[in-house]
């Protein structure tokens, strides 16, 4: 017995189906009338953006598994005893039967993907660890009306769907049952559940244009987990929309009939199997369908109402989505107008639906969210030794939002087995960056994160603290140039942070030819590289920082988003066959008035720091996340910064309840006014000795030796006052590592970075549920924010319009 099984969405990547198109190109042609725009571009180029949206993605696997099916019969000779489609594939599967033709069964998944793409307020969230009753039982104990399981792939991998605030909120007790990962997907609808009623009112007009013919092959059915009945198919692919996939339990069936592993053939796009793993392990799970199982009752089909459809069942390409802007035709930036112009920034034209309001989905702009693959254009920025940690950033990628993980000050190992962390959580196509920070006095540790980010694939970085293009950057915006027929893309993009126009100027510039030369010289870039890196900026975005934690220059957007546009706008014209560049904001946003303003001053996306720290996946301490709890916007401060004390930097910190501003403060003076630690007081020594360190200095700068290159502590051995830099900045380093670990023992010695923003949304959320901490998820806080400023917005409109 052998059976084909076909994947569904998530399953699509870049590249899929180019053989079979070139095999197949009248059915590719045929594609390219039905839908609108060319299948085979979209696929082999993406971008994964627009391959990745729903009205998209249906299609394109459809069309893949498809033809890919057509060429392995022809290749092998194979012929299926059973066929099976993971959701929208069983349109595949129903194809290979000879239920539909190729046309026909296209049109309906165009038209379903378009339905299922318009839905709005759902969500759904992939249970792994507990088994289906144990799931069904735990939403019928706790009264969950609005989540329902959506579907059952394998006997400990289910999938629940629902209302979206339902769905976020009831991670904790999926957890507390006993869930081992509960991870929210990047979708806007409820899939697969009472919800996608109106979907299914309408998918209802379509289908009855369709012509259904008896099977050849046994196809089984998602809903019923059986083997279709021909006169019910129609039915049944109606119920499809609303009801929950029975993939586990399909499976189960093949084991009963005697099908194995072995005999099992996945047909999709090329690359690692996705469906057929679920088969082995729902066998090693569960096993086949027991006497009992096999007998049991199978609902009666929707009885469907007598509908004479309109018009055909074909998709028209949808304005909004760049059918031919984005994927067949690449154009040239068109130039930008002012805000609230109809330009698709930010303003009161930005409409949803015509309704005249504003909505979540309207902020910022569209276009940076399908250019980063994005359902809001909201970022959490990285907070430094892993307190943007992997649990948030996967967090926020399941929600469609984006967020960098805090690289800086990580050893290169822990960055690379975090990325993989990353990479194996999130979902197929979600997007997620790294952060990647100056290194002025050390320039080979930006060297070796570019070896790690090019060897793991990572495509996104958001460059921090630099104030000039350094080799490391031209190197890795090089690696993944290539041009697009008129057009030139990157595979390597970057989001600089930046505090100051001169510094956006050069991201908004062409590498610097010098650097260029020298990479060219030492083999790092080819030829071509080299040709392209003149043709492109250095960034594909800019976040403007203003007054913030941690290294800030206390900048107000006020003065500075306006002239950074402008050289944004200047940068679209030099690079018009790059595409479009974007500015964001961060630094201070902690509340709708703020995001509000800034997104009135131009701003395509926000970026959220601190408070981000004050949250569940926030890798700090429990500590640490009590003290920002309770801070109001006067409890920060300015101290020197422990990486460039000597040259009189500042971070931002925490103040409240610290002694450490106070303190770092003092060490710097100490620093500038002795020439050693041995001209340093013998009472003022013994305080820092026992006060700060809590051992002799001699014992910190044993340390210190233990770790720092010999050429140093060589030199701290001709140069007193670099000794005594090198004892005191391991303060700094101390300070920090005891906040993250919580050592309550050196609480007054904290080194939190932190901004006003904290305490301005400590007071916005007062008497909510979002008041404590623990009840914090950085999406929800995303989501909370994105709500309030849309209605925020559309109250200041509505009163100045009077």
């Amino acid at each position: 017995m052998r059976a084909f099984l076909f994947p569904g969405q998530g399953a699509q990547r870049l590249g899929m189906g180019e053989a079979s198109f070139a095999a197949f190109p009248d059915l590719t042609r045929q594609a390219d009338a039905i839908l609108g725009y060319d299948i085979a571009l979209l696929c082999r180029d993406g971008p994964l953006e627009t391959l990745g949206q729903t009205q998209f993605t249906q299609p394109a696997l459809y069309v893949v598994n498809a033809l890919n099916h057509l060429r392995h019969v022809e290749d092998t000779g194979e012929r299926p005893d059973f066929l099976l489609g993971h959701s929208v594939s069983e349109y595949v599967a129903l194809f290979a039967a000879g239920v539909l033709d190729f046309a026909t069964g296209l049109s309906l998944v165009a038209r379903r993907g378009a339905l299922m793409a318009e839905a709005r307020g759902g969500g759904m969230a992939a249970v792994i660890g507990l088994e289906a009753e144990a799931i069904e039982d735990l939403i019928r104990r706790e009264g969950l009306a609005d989540i329902h399981p959506a579907n059952f792939n394998t006997p400990r991998q289910v999938v629940v769907s629902g209302r979206r605030d339902a769905i976020v909120a009831a991670e904790g007790m999926f957890l507390a049952a006993g869930a081992s990962h509960y991870v929210v997907l990047p979708v806007s609808g409820a899939f697969h559940t009472p919800f996608m009623a109106e979907a299914q009112r309408q998918f209802m007009v379509d289908i009855a244009a369709a012509t259904f013919a008896p099977q050849r092959v046994p196809v089984i059915s998602n809903v019923t987990a059986r083997p279709h009945v021909d006169a019910d198919i129609r039915a049944r692919m109606v119920e499809q929309i609303t009801a929950p996939v029975r993939w586990s339990e399909s499976l189960r069936y093949l084991l009963a009939k005697g099908v194995a592993f072995a005999d099992t053939v996945e047909i999709g796009p090329e690359g690692p199997p996705v469906v057929r793993p679920m088969f082995r392990r729902t066998e090693s799970e569960a096993g086949s369908l027991n006497a009992a199982e096999l007998a049991r009752d199978i609902p009666a089909a929707l009885v469907l109402p007598k509908i004479v459809p309109t018009v055909p069942p074909i998709l028209e390409p949808r304005a909004g989505y760049g059918c031919a802007d984005h994927v067949a035709e690449p154009t040239s930036v068109a130039p930008r107008t002012a805000p609230g112009a109809g330009d698709g920034t930010a303003g009161p034209d930005l409409v949803a639906n015509g309704s005249g309001r504003i909505s979540i989905e309207t902020l910022g702009s569209r276009a940076f969210c399908d250019a980063f693959g994005l359902r809001y254009p909201y970022a959490s920025g990285a907070m430094y030794q892993g307190i943007a940690s992997t649990d948030l950033v996967v967090r926020m990628a399941g929600a469609g939002l984006l967020s960098f993980f805090g690289a800086a000050g990580l050893p290169t190992a822990k960055i690379q087995a975090a990325i993989r962390r990353i990479r194996g959580s999130i979902p197929s196509g979600a997007t997620f960056g790294v952060n990647f920070i100056a290194h002025v006095n050390r320039p080979h540790l930006e060297d070796e994160l570019t070896d790690v980010l090019i060897e793991e694939g990572v495509g996104l970085i958001e460059a921090s603290a630099f104030m000039q293009i350094t080799p490391a950057l031209v190197w890795y915006r090089a690696r993944g140039l290539r041009r697009d027929g008129g057009t030139i893309r990157a595979g390597n993009r970057i989001i600089a942070k930046v505090s100051r126009p001169d510094v956006a100027a050069q991201f908004l510039d062409k590498a610097p030819a010098v650097l260029v030369e020298r990479l060219l010289q030492a083999g790092s870039i080819s030829v071509e590289e080299a040709d392209l890196l003149g043709r492109v900026p250095m960034a594909d975005a800019i976040t403007v920082e203003s007054d913030s934690g941690g290294h800030t220059d206390q900048g107000m957007p006020f003065a500075l988003i306006p002239p950074i546009l402008k050289l944004r706008d200047a940068a679209e014209r030099r690079f018009a066959d790059f595409g479009p560049l974007f500015v964001g904001a961060g630094g201070g946003i902690g509340t709708p008035e703020a995001a509000a303003a800034v997104l009135v001053l131009g701003a395509d996306f926000l970026v959220t720091g601190s408070i981000n720290q004050c949250t569940i996946e926030a890798g700090t301490s429990d500590a640490v996340k009590d003290l920002l709890e309770g801070i109001d916007v006067h409890d920060t401060a300015y101290a020197p910064s422990g990486e460039m004390f000597e040259l009189g930097s500042k971070v931002q910190v925490l103040k409240k309840g610290l002694f450490f501003p106070a303190r770092a403060e003092r060490l710097v003076a100490l620093y500038r006014q002795h020439d050693g630690l041995d001209a340093i007081e013998p009472k003022v020594r013994r305080q820092i000795e026992e006060r700060y360190f809590g051992r002799s200095l001699d014992d910190v700068f044993a340390d210190v030796a233990a770790t720092y290159p010999a050429s140093e502590i060589e030199r701290a051995g001709r140069l007193p006052k670099h000794r005594m830099a090198l004892v005191f900045r391991r303060y700094f380093k101390d300070s920090s590592a005891w906040a993250l670990a919580g050592d309550l023992g050196h609480k007054v010695d904290f080194q939190v970075h932190c901004g006003p923003a904290q305490g301005a949304f400590n007071q916005w959320v007062a008497g909510t549920a979002l008041a404590s901490w623990r009840a914090r998820h950085v999406d929800g806080i995303a989501l909370a924010l994105l709500g309030e400023t849309a209605d925020l917005l559309n109250r200041r409109f509505a009163a100045m319009a009077g």
